[in-house]
């Protein structure tokens, strides 16, 4: 017994000996080889990831080889990098970490939504991080952490421990080698463009991510970026696109300026429209109404299942999302320090007030940063609401927006503009059978996707009910008003355009309600074609690419776009021909809340606890009180009360309140109110004093009721 073990161990020290000899002289000799196999390895495992199956990694590797390839020659023209250094199996690790972990963030990303996983998402870290409690559960934060902590401790251990090469580096060599890898990686990419076996342009996101490949669409999406110039642009092209214009129409007077409301109801569409789903009840019945009963259709977004802003940005500017790099998000781009076109600026040529009111924080999406861009005088976010009902996953719902909406209009004497952008119908949505669903789905054999459905039915069934709230409560109000209702995107569901009626899951539905008579008709638009519809019948023509849509979308595509495309790029990379080489938009001065928060009064209490209340106006749960510019520990009492505890009060100390979602992102903060203890009597003076005129008050009413006797 003891001479065969003898033999298994002698036998595996052999293989073992044998197994670091291959790899020693693979690493140090053959290492192309070791890089081959690696680009190629991680590229399967990304695409198992992204396909979530083993099997369906295999059959994209035998269906499309050159693609496959291609994909691979990225990541291997990563790793060439190492060529330089010494400890070479340590930075292709470090790299081949990163692809994964990127192969990783995508697949996480299609489990939670449509869209994949592309280079401008890095840019929505703060973003994400902010609702990452409503898609994962705390113990899977607590393992991704971990995950992380542990990746990053196995890298450290690799620097130091990971072998050396055991030659002299040969650098102007092997700067020759990367350059030949970068050129075969780069000629063969070329070569499947000009062969049509790869695209540069993406038209449906996750379908050219499932044909081309992950690495490929990603590297793709993180260099191509912004408006490409196009061929045709030039200071003639466009001074003729604008002279034209311009001779067939000048500023308008408008026909009439009433109140204009555009209401963006978040992952928003009647699931009437899927095909083999029964509901137990019509979850829209007023939508319905409103589709029927005013003008209607259906509105082409740019997006599906996540990527709001991206439906946002097309109907405030009229710019074409399509002309963007795949996956932009001009919001975290362009947007972010330059100013652009946008129906707020366009109406504002005609006396309008904009105002942006939104149900989530200022800082989702950065649009406390663009809407100043986009020319928005106040943006109410739920920093500066008095909210107390969520959805179950932990959104603010909806019906709060009517009281807010009529409070922007009531809040100046001209027209106003609202855009409003709800947040009620957002993901995730619970795949768990635990709620009392009010609308019963079948026809789904998955009940896991059964219970999805039908908490999605109950979320709509509500913003249906807030629909009709908002428009008594606008019916009532006694101005001209319209209103714009539409969903910005699909819902996360997976529906491809077969489980549709109308067969595309790029859209949505809109209806334009009013409580006077318009002249609008039915017709199915492109989200960017909005603001011309609306604007247009209403004879408002202010802004050249608003003007443009109107006098043009009915011409030839081709035409139509060539010229709408020269434009944005002028606009917003170009030398702004049409405005004389001058950006004529200027950011405003966003207001933060239709109202200003104050502080009126600071009140010790007479204990030793150190409690003190601040007194004022329009106080939120967001509201954070600061002691000489030191955050403290805040508890909300209610809109007028704020309570702190802070034993060192002294005279002279400065209060403000801050209204902040996080401590990076400060929206507004009360001007300093300096305490003065004489000036302030203690509360529980107050009290007494209280105590002694409601004694007084009723011996007097004692008195007078004995004379009446």
């Amino acid at each position: 017994m003891k001479e065969k073990v003898k033999k298994y161990i002698g036998i595996a020290k052999e293989k073992y000996h044998s197994a670091r000899a291959f790899f020693s002289k693979t690493y140090n000799k053959h290492i192309i080889y070791m890089y081959v196999v690696t680009a190629l390895l991680i590229n399967l495992v990304i695409e198992m990831l992204a396909r979530k199956s083993f099997l369906k990694g295999i059959y994209f590797l035998i269906g499309n080889p050159y693609v496959f390839i291609c994909s691979a020659m990225i990541i291997l023209m990563t790793l060439s990098f190492t060529f330089l250094m010494k400890r070479r199996f340590f930075g292709m690790t470090l790299i081949s970490v990163i692809w994964l972990i990127l192969g990783v963030a995508n697949g996480v990303l299609l489990s939670n939504r449509v869209t994949p996983f592309t280079a401008v998402d890095l840019m929505l870290i703060d973003s994400a991080l902010g609702v990452i409690n409503k898609y994962f559960s705390t113990f899977q934060i607590v393992l991704v952490v971990i995950a992380l902590i542990l990746a990053i401790v196995g890298l450290v251990v690799m620097f130091f421990k990971a072998p050396k090469v055991n030659h002299k580096i040969k650098y102007a060599r092997n700067i020759i080698g990367i350059a030949v890898i970068w050129a075969i990686g780069l000629g063969t990419i070329n070569l499947g463009v000009a062969s049509e076996l790869l695209s540069m342009k993406f038209g449906e996101l996750r379908v050219s991510y499932y044909d081309y490949g992950f690495v490929y669409c990603f590297s793709n999406s993180l260099i191509n970026t912004g408006i490409d110039k196009p061929n045709s642009y030039s200071g003639e092209t466009i001074e003729k696109i604008v002279k034209d214009d311009d001779d067939k129409t000048t500023l308008k007077k408008a026909k009439k300026k009433p109140n204009i409301i555009f209401l963006q109801l978040e992952s928003f569409f009647d699931m009437n429209n899927l095909k083999n789903v029964k509901l137990s009840k019509n979850p829209v019945p007023y939508f319905e109404k409103l589709m029927k009963n005013y003008p209607s259709g259906y509105l082409n977004v740019p997006i599906v299942g996540a990527g709001t802003v991206n439906t946002e940005f097309e109907v405030m500017t009229g710019i074409n999302l399509d002309f963007f790099g795949p996956g932009e998000y001009p919001f975290k781009t362009k947007l972010v320090d330059t100013t652009s076109e946008s129906i707020c600026y366009n109406l504002k040529e005609y006396g309008y007030s904009c105002h942006a009111i939104h149900n989530n924080t200022a800082t989702f999406y950065g649009r406390n940063v663009v809407f100043s861009n986009l020319g928005y005088d106040t943006f109410q976010s739920i920093e500066n609401m008095y909210i107390d009902d969520f959805t179950p996953m932990g959104w603010a719902k909806d019906y709060f927006l009517t009281d807010y909406i009529m409070q922007a209009l009531k809040s100046t004497k001209k027209q106003d503009f609202i855009y409003t952008i709800s947040v009620q119908g957002h993901g995730s949505y619970p795949t768990s059978g635990d709620y009392d669903y009010p609308i019963k789905v079948s026809g789904v054999d998955d009940e896991d996707v059964t219970n999805q459905y039908q908490y999605y039915a109950w979320q709509t069934n509500e913003m249906d009910k807030f629909l009709r709230k908002l428009t008594k409560a606008l019916k009532n109000f006694g101005e001209d008003t319209i209103l714009v209702m539409y969903g910005d995107h699909l819902p996360s569901f997976g529906i491809s355009g077969e489980d549709l009626v109308n067969g595309d899951v790029y859209q949505t539905q809109y209806a334009i309600w009013s409580n006077f008579k318009t002249n609008y008709t039915n017709e199915d638009i492109e989200a960017y074609q909005l603001e011309s519809k609306i604007l247009g019948g209403l004879n408002m023509n202010s802004g050249k690419i608003n003007n443009y849509t109107q006098l043009h979308k009915n011409d030839d595509d081709e035409t139509y776009q060539e010229g709408l495309k020269n434009l944005s790029y002028d606009l917003l990379y170009g030398d702004n021909y049409a405005a004389n080489g001058e950006n004529p938009y200027k950011p405003t001065d966003l207001k933060f809340g239709l109202h200003d928060v104050k502080v009126s009064s600071v009140t010790p209490i007479g204990d030793d606890v150190g409690t003190v209340y601040i007194y004022g106006n329009y106080f939120t749960s967001y509201s954070k009180v600061y002691i000489n510019d030191e955050k403290q520990k805040t508890v909300y009492i209610d809109p007028n009360t704020l309570m702190i505890v802070y034993p060192d009060l002294k005279d002279g100390d400065s209060f403000s309140v801050y209204q902040q979602n996080s401590d990076e992102h400060v929206l507004s903060k009360t001007e300093p109110f300096v305490y003065n203890q004489e000036e302030m009597q203690p509360s529980s003076t107050k009290a007494q004093t209280t105590k002694d005129k409601s004694k007084k008050t009723k011996s007097k009413s004692s008195k007078k009721k004995k004379k009446e006797k």
